[in-house]
């Protein structure tokens, strides 16, 4: 019997397979032209506009703040002469890198793991498949600094549990869950990586960077050959976007970051190849027998990753009208508010920068 999206333990999978499918020329028409360094060629001239004129401001913003704390320096991210796309980054790039892993955290369920991040106020963003319910966010475990520590001083990681008294918010269709953490105090030591609603943070063909932690693993950080591939306006998939890079499950809600370290999307689903009956193809294309896939003789054909857009979660948010819950509207006035703070993302670092040279 062949091998089906169900029997890898991937549920719910069939939209996401739909909706790559049915671009899939598209998907592969922007692979070929990334491979020549102009994947942009493949954007909407609307969406480029706003690329360039947020790269104009926040150009302008930075040359006017040189004395703020790890603003990105000019030239990040900047259009040059070879392709299309400078790949010469600010020294900054690493430091604000790690200021901005301190924000991810581990999310354990028993066996059950996932990815979250903060995104300001105590809150934290991941998966509506990695916490449905608020009995779920109750017995769930929110693992922060869970990292490598083989140098400087040890550091140990820090738990945190669920308040969803103070907010929760999951939506099913966008696959996304907000929520609420004890010790709101405290946990702003790790920063927070703010949810900009604005468009044109990365076009096709820009690098992405995915923080995670893969198959309950202690932090892993994807900066090679991770690309965003497409993404479309006013479709049937204007909510969601595509990208390489490696991912495993335990990384279902990661930021997936530009090289500005802006969150682009929240991580959610990878989606194998399939035939047009839904079954699982191979790297060579052929269906696989599930005897194959037991013995670990079969090596899948993953097409790409697939995020939740950051912009489309905030316009959702913004929606929301909480009946049941009135106390969440003002939660979610205060990080709408947050997000909207021109200075947002510099005293996310800060608060991070701070929190880090306390607990070293």
């Amino acid at each position: 019997m062949p091998v089906t999206p169900e029997d890898l333990g991937l549920d719910n999978l069939a939209d996401s397979i739909g909706r790559l499918q049915a671009r899939k020329s598209k998907w592969q028409q922007a692979l070929q032209k990334i491979a020549k360094g102009n994947g942009r060629a493949v954007e909407s001239e609307q969406r480029k506009l706003k690329a360039e004129l947020r790269k104009m401001a926040l150009e302008e913003a930075e040359s006017s703040a040189q004395d703020d704390l790890l603003m990105a320096t000019p030239g990040v991210g900047q259009e040059a002469n070879i392709n299309t796309r400078d790949n010469i980054l600010s020294g900054e790039f690493l430091e604000i890198g790690i200021l901005t892993a301190r924000s991810v955290c581990r999310i354990s369920q028993g066996l059950k793991t996932g990815t979250g991040f903060l995104v300001g106020n105590g809150i934290v963003v991941t998966n509506y498949h990695v916490i449905k319910t608020k009995d779920e966010a109750k017995s769930s475990l929110f693992e922060f600094l869970f990292d490598d520590n083989s140098i400087g001083t040890p550091r140990s990681t820090e738990m945190y549990a669920a308040d969803t008294e103070q907010f929760f918010w999951a939506d099913k269709a966008l696959d996304i869950c907000f929520l609420s953490l004890q010790g709101v105090t405290d946990i702003k030591t790790f920063g927070w990586l703010p949810l900009l609603r604005e468009e044109g943070k990365a076009l096709i063909g820009d690098p992405t960077n995915i923080i995670q932690h893969p198959a309950a693993e202690k932090k892993r950080i994807v900066v090679h050959d991770s690309v965003f591939t497409l993404v479309e306006n006013d479709t049937d998939a204007d909510a969601f976007c595509w990208y390489s890079g490696d991912t495993n499950q335990g990384s279902s809600g990661s930021p997936v970051l530009n090289n500005r370290w802006e969150v682009l999307a929240v991580h959610h689903k990878a989606i194998p190849d399939t035939d047009v009956n839904g079954y699982v193809l191979d790297i060579n294309g052929k269906k696989i027998a599930k005897e194959r896939l037991d013995e670990n003789n079969a090596q899948i054909r993953w097409l790409a990753n697939e995020g939740i857009r950051v912009s489309r979660i905030v316009d959702k948010l913004e929606a929301q009208t909480f009946p049941d819950d009135p106390s969440y509207v003002e939660v979610r006035d205060d990080l709408l508010a947050l997000w909207a703070d021109p200075l947002v993302t510099d005293k996310a670092r800060r608060a991070s920068f701070v929190g880090m040279d306390k607990q070293l």
